[in-house]
């Protein structure tokens, strides 16, 4: 059973509340590094190759975390999944994911990414 985020402190949170949307999917995929999940070495996000915050790194953020969404796409959960990424001051990246289920309703889900 996949369990509901929360958002409402700015910070997502997990609740033991049935979800009914893929928001937790989105998190567990932007949260995990790739290669720590033990159940599946390639499930996750490669943000760690990010080594500074230049003008290329929100580009990079924008592939890897397409990359990490892709298996939404590839199992049916999703049928499209749009990333916007930007600087936000020095030493964050704003990644802002729309996706739309397969059910047709839309997610909207924001993080942040701390480049040093």
């Amino acid at each position: 059973m996949d369990f509901k985020i929360k958002t409402a402190s700015g910070r997502p949170q997990m609740t033991f509340e049935k979800a009914d949307n893929i928001m937790n999917n989105i998190y567990l995929s932007l949260a995990i590094a790739k290669g720590s999940f033990f159940m599946d070495p390639q499930f996750g996000h490669r943000f760690n190759e990010v080594r500074k915050n230049t003008a290329g790194a929100p580009g990079q953020v924008k592939e890897y975390a397409k990359e990490a969404l892709q298996w939404l796409i590839k199992t049916g959960r999703a049928k499209k999944i749009e990333i916007v990424t930007e600087r936000d001051g020095r030493e964050r990246i704003k990644i802002r994911v729309e996706a739309t289920q397969a059910d047709g309703r839309e997610v909207t889900f924001d993080t942040f990414y701390e480049v040093v």
